[in-house]
């Protein structure tokens, strides 16, 4: 074997060694190199007091290439800061912005800031992406001088964004004074004072062409002369300053006041006082003013009153939802007005499967109800079907209310079918009226009769009940031991009637059809807050046609608020003295209840 020289063997890793160097020149000529240099400038002065959990001047930086992709990314730019980047050739976009916050929310304290610039990477050279991050929303600051404090009890101004989503932020009078910042949008600044002697006065103003950067100093001060809420703005050159001055009166003149809104679905009754007047005023000068509480513009209605308490309907409102009101009194140069007051109108709640398509049959008793809702324990209706079909009534095993899908108001749909009849077993006896009602079926009373609880929990105030129904009338040929001879029913001779009747009460009523005492008395009864029923006239037959009935809802007092509602349809009217005729026949179907309009009083 030959020997190698050691002179041959350093030659050889020299050679390795060069050619190496030369792969490394070859492969790092193909790439470009990115140094970082990221800086903030904050235009305005930031906050001293952030959140913990949100340092603004931490930032992030993402390099995107040409096609939009990220191809470097990191949390704190600083990570990477004196470090060469490597990238291949092409051009890139170095974003920098406040990590953990994108500026997209309002808030005290949390300044956003943001920049970018363009760089190209060329082959074995080295780049530097200089970024200058600058506030990125805007900064608010709200001052009440000392001639505020002086003269108002309070005051405090609320700081809008035109953006949608974004929360107002409210600024109060002897409070620290803290900066705001919204994301870049149109501001509106609403300025309440309450003066020494209980006056409110409000103003708002709008701030349009907002830019990022800008820094909106709201000065709040009382000027020495002027009318009463009068406000004016100055903007400075150097700094966009926007100095309210705000007039008003510091004594008392005119105090107004106003209650509790009785807010329905669709209008609200709303009340007011004039508290305390050093002049005379003219009642036609008197008004309520009402808006959405998101709104900023004010709706006005004439107020009525004697001089000194007022009242108006707000109408064309919506169903729940939120408003504001106040009175208003304006005249010449003179405006008065009281606190403002908030109110939800009432939801238009709906009678469950008013429509009366779902049917379900539990053993042997049909309910007007889903399968669904029926196991899910959701029963709205009930009817008399439990006395024949459960307990002792299981013999008879009858349902004289069901659903029926060939005579329907609704094609397609079901209709509910009452149908009298006379129920017996082994020698035992009853008249059932075929009845429908928003309640449940309680208990058998022995073969003599039943218990039944009336009424479902409901708190909306409708105007009408509405539906269809179709009867036909047999001659009452079963006449009950405890009918009152006053009705002047005779066997055989007088017609049936039907029964329609709604209620709306403060408690559920448990009737027992063999204690007269315990029948519900809708005019007297103190529980009940409003009642209607299908007039004598239209408790006749329909000739075997459609009839459409609209019922209104007459009301004990405007003010009250429900806690039940009683819907009952039957046959039979007089069905729970076991009086009826077992040839009557009645049909429902598409019952609903009407919130438009207004209410009647009894």
């Amino acid at each position: 074997m030959k020997k190698l020289h050691i002179s041959s063997i350093v030659s050889m890793l020299v050679l390795l060694v060069l050619f190496s160097c030369q792969q490394e020149e070859r492969i790092a000529a193909d790439f470009g190199y990115v140094r970082l240099d990221i800086n903030t400038n904050s235009y305005v002065n930031v906050g001293t007091k952030l959140p913990e959990e949100y340092n603004p001047k931490q930032i992030a930086v993402q390099i995107v290439n040409a096609e939009g992709n990220v191809v470097e990314s990191t949390d704190d730019w600083e990570t990477l800061a004196g470090t060469q980047i490597r990238l291949q050739p092409g051009k890139y976009t170095v974003k920098a912005s406040s990590n953990g916050f994108d500026g997209s929310e309002s808030g005290f304290e949390i300044p956003y800031y943001a920049g970018s610039q363009e760089v190209v990477v060329e082959a074995g050279k080295e780049v530097t992406a200089s970024v200058t991050c600058t506030l990125a929303n805007v900064k608010v600051t709200v001052n009440f001088d000392q001639t505020f404090v002086n003269t108002f009890q309070s005051a405090k101004s609320v700081v809008s964004s035109a953006i949608g989503g974004v929360n107002s932020l409210e600024f109060v009078m002897g409070q620290p004074s803290r900066s705001a910042y919204f994301p870049v949008g149109d501001l509106s600044a609403t300025v309440s004072v309450v003066n020494k002697g209980g006056q409110t006065f409000s103003q708002t103003n709008e701030i349009k062409d907002v830019k990022a950067r800008d820094h909106y100093i709201l000065n709040y001060r009382v000027a020495e002369t002027g009318e009463a809420g009068d406000i004016t703005i100055t903007v400075d050159e150097t700094e966009t300053v926007y100095t309210f001055t705000f007039n008003v009166s510091t004594e008392a003149t005119t105090r107004l006041s106003v209650s509790e809104a009785n807010a329905w679905s669709y209008f609200a009754y709303v009340n007011g006082t004039v508290e305390s007047t050093d002049q005379e005023l003219v009642a036609d000068n008197m008004t309520f003013e009402y808006r959405l509480a998101s709104a900023q513009e004010w709706q006005s209605v004439k107020a009525t009153g004697d001089g000194t308490n007022y009242s108006a309907r707000l109408e064309v409102l919506s169903p729940g939802q939120t408003y504001s009101f106040r009175m208003v009194y304006k005249a010449d140069n003179v405006e008065f007005a009281s606190d403002v007051r908030n109110f939800t109108t009432e939801a238009t709640t709906e009678l469950p499967n008013g429509n009366l398509d779902s049917w379900y049959k539990s053993g042997k008793t049909w309910y007007a109800v889903s399968e669904n809702d029926y196991n899910a324990g959701k029963l709205f209706w009930d009817s008399s079907n439990p006395g024949t079909t459960t307990g002792a009534g299981a013999l008879v095993n009858k349902n004289p209310t069901q659903g029926n899908n060939t005579v329907v108001h609704t094609a397609g749909g079901y209709s509910a079918e009452l149908k009298s009849q006379y129920a017996s077993a082994f020698g035992i006896g009853k008249f059932a009226a075929a009845s429908l009602y928003s309640g449940q079926f309680n208990s058998l009373v022995g073969t003599n009769g039943a218990k039944i609880d009336f009424g479902r929990p409901f708190t909306s105030r409708p105007v009408l009940l509405h539906g269809f129904y179709n009867y036909t009338s047999g001659i009452i040929d079963y006449v009950g031991g405890n009918t009152p001879a006053e009705l002047g029913i005779v066997k055989g001779e007088t017609p049936d009637s039907c029964a329609i009747y709604i209620a709306l009460s403060e408690k559920m009523f448990t009737v027992d059809n063999t204690q007269t005492s315990t029948f519900i008395d809708f005019i007297n009864d103190e529980s009940i807050i409003a009642y209607g029923e299908l007039p004598a006239a239209e408790r006749v037959s329909t000739g075997g046609q459609w009839k459409e009935f609209t019922i209104p809802l007459k009301y004990k007092s405007l003010d009250r608020k429900p806690s039940y509602i009683i819907v009952v349809f039957s046959s039979s009217k007089y069905g729970d003295y076991f009086t009826g005729s077992s040839n009557s026949l009645m049909y429902v179907d598409d019952i609903e209840l009407v919130y438009e309009g207004y209410p009647a009083e009894m």
